[in-house]
């Protein structure tokens, strides 16, 4: 990343020109990544179920579907990680 993408991406945040942004960004911030992670992991189930029965098209049902798929996958991944750091540290 430049410098000034670094810049544009904090003027982004902190002016809330994108709100999207700015709000994961500030939940990062409280909860940490991997938290995030795992939650997204969590919706990401429920919303793959909702769109099989959603009145969708076919294209927005597998870009919904594909999307929830990578972050269940990411999601999983973050899960096994964080016990076998616990246990790690425990152990």
């Amino acid at each position: 990343m430049t410098t000034e993408e670094r810049a544009k991406f904090w003027e982004a945040v902190e002016s809330g020109e994108n709100p999207l942004l700015s709000v994961l960004h500030n939940l990062v911030e409280k909860w940490g990544l991997p938290a995030i992670i795992m939650a997204l992991g969590d919706i990401g189930n429920v919303l793959s179920e909702d769109a099989e029965t959603a009145p969708l098209s076919p294209n927005q049902r597998g870009l919904i579907m594909g999307a929830c798929a990578q972050v269940c996958a990411l999601s999983d991944q973050m899960h096994a990680e964080m016990e076998h750091l616990s246990i790690s540290e425990n152990g």
